[in-house]
């Protein structure tokens, strides 16, 4: 964070630096949630599989994963969930960092553009193709941020940095999830009984599978780290 907050100095180079802020309580409530739903996303995983063919609404309102959406849509295709509840269930899980985003483009700006270009060189090709997007649809990038190959996320910093107003954001963006989290849960409907048998299937070998994620996992993080290593 000291990092981000000093690359927010302005005119640095014709005036002399100025010390960057000390880290405050906005801060805390924009980074926090951030940091805790990305730890979150990792120590649940197992909960995908140990949910899934028992109960799917639920693991959608908690994980909102895609296998959960389709779940509850086979679930309601056969009559065994509300089709209401499969429809509303992942979205609040789904949106819950994006204010965060939000906000810490308008409050952050460049800066925080900087710090993810020198964190990983391969944010540099992201956040290039995000501005792109942005600059050529404006809020139409938050519509349909779930559909683009870019990470979402660009697409709310940019918002926030372009000062669009936040009822608009937020309007975009529940449109944007609302369309996402159907196409899956119709998926999961059309399957029908078929999607409900393969996610009562993964259940049944759940402790098996949780074991095989972690190691992958495990393995992807190890992996991960030296690339970013050798790329630096």
């Amino acid at each position: 964070m000291a990092a981000m907050e000093h690359d927010l100095t302005v005119g640095a180079a014709v005036a002399p630096p100025t010390p960057p802020r000390r880290i405050g309580w906005q801060d805390v409530l924009i980074v926090g949630p951030i940091i805790a739903n990305s730890i979150y996303y990792y120590a649940g995983l197992p909960l995908n599989a140990l949910l899934l063919g028992t109960h799917p609404i639920l693991l959608s309102l908690i994980r909102g994963s895609t296998v959960a959406m389709i779940a509850s849509g086979g679930f309601a295709s056969v009559g065994r969930a509300p089709l209401i509840l499969a429809l509303l269930a992942p979205v609040p899980i789904s949106m819950i960092t994006d204010p965060c985003y939000f906000y810490a483009g308008r409050r952050y700006g460049r800066g925080i553009v900087h710090y993810l270009e020198r964190t990983d060189p391969r944010w540099r090709r992201r956040l290039a193709r995000g501005e792109r997007f942005f600059k050529r649809w404006g809020v139409w990038t938050v519509v349909f941020a779930p559909f683009i190959p870019v990470p979402s996320a660009l697409f709310y910093l940019a918002a926030g940095e372009a000062g669009m107003r936040f009822i608009i954001f937020i309007l975009a963006d529940l449109a944007g999830t609302l369309m996402y989290v159907g196409l899956w849960v119709g998926a999961g409907w059309i399957a029908g009984q078929h999607a409900v048998d393969v996610a009562q299937t993964i259940t049944h070998y759940g402790w098996w599978i949780v074991g095989g994620t972690l190691l992958l996992v495990t393995a992807w993080a190890v992996w991960s780290s030296r690339r970013s290593r050798q790329v630096m």
